[in-house]
């Protein structure tokens, strides 16, 4: 009996001590930092307290010890970059997020120029000597928005009619089945663009069926620059890829543009050919 007597003592003893020492470990920095992606920019704004020094590893080989470090990525694709942030009790602490650098388009709206189409390429089309409406057309993308470029023989004042048939899920089991090659047809896009209308559609029911049903997107499509200039009329326009069908996820997409008169009393012209496939965009 005694010998517990004694030992109870030195174990609520023990634990006092123990409590002490706990108490004199101080905590490590407190790592929060946000991120902003401009191309292939990162901009990384620390916001980390109770740190004295820092170093970046970027993810993809380079680090930086800057407080608020700017990097450029090499390359489009998924990367981990983590932030070691060190106490002034030299405790190491990090933290770690995901970042995407995705493709980003050279194309603005608000330039008033067409230049910057100029290095936009593997998506073009030009019509042939037999295309008596459409010249040419562009197609580039980005995380948010499909860009479009369009040189037409015609004018602004006609009001001509554009139907966009778009295979959002780039396949041939789903949507509307037409003499349209390459595709099964998910969105309809109709309007006249420049008279600042321009509907979406859905397909529904059979494939041979042409039952699109309107989804009330708002705010799907904006216009840029526009000339018109001696019978030829050029314009950009962006669609916005969350607002149509499939298109926020998607691998590819194929488009055919086909334009009908202003009194929907003839077709005027179809990009790409009539014969020939639609054309087929593929999402990096």
């Amino acid at each position: 009996m005694k010998r517990i007597q004694y030992i109870l003592p030195f174990l609520v003893l023990a634990g006092l001590m123990a409590g002490c020492k706990k108490d004199e470990v101080t905590s490590g920095a407190d790592v929060f930092y946000t991120v902003s992606i401009a191309d292939k920019t990162v901009t990384f704004t620390n916001e980390t307290s109770g740190a004295v020094s820092y170093r970046w590893d970027f993810g993809d080989g380079e680090s930086s010890t800057d407080e608020n470090p700017v990097h450029t990525y090499p390359a489009k694709g998924k990367y981990v970059p983590t932030l070691y942030a060190t106490s002034k009790d030299g405790k190491v602490t990090e933290g770690s997020t995901v970042i995407y650098i995705a493709k980003t388009s050279p194309v603005k709206l608000n330039d008033n120029t067409f230049d910057d189409w100029s290095t936009v390429t593997q998506y073009e089309v030009t019509s042939g000597a037999a295309e008596p409406f459409f010249r040419k057309m562009k197609v580039d993308y980005d995380a948010q928005y499909i860009y479009v470029y369009l040189e037409v023989n015609s004018r602004r004042a006609n009001s001509d009619i554009y139907d966009f048939y778009m295979d959002t899920d780039n396949s041939a089991t789903t949507g509307l089945l037409t003499d349209i090659p390459g595709g099964g047809y998910d969105v309809l896009l109709e309007g006249n663009i420049l008279g600042d209308w321009l509907d979406v559609f859905n397909h529904k029911g059979a494939q041979n069926a042409f039952s699109f049903e309107p989804t009330g997107a708002t705010e799907a499509y904006s216009v840029g620059n526009v000339e018109d200039n001696g019978g030829v009329l050029k314009f950009e326009m962006r669609l916005v890829r969350s607002k149509l069908k499939n298109m926020a996820a998607t691998t590819a997409f194929r488009l055919r543009i086909i334009a009908t008169k202003s009194d929907w009393s003839g077709t005027l012209g179809r990009i790409p050919d009539l014969g020939q496939p639609s054309l087929l965009i593929n999402f990096e």
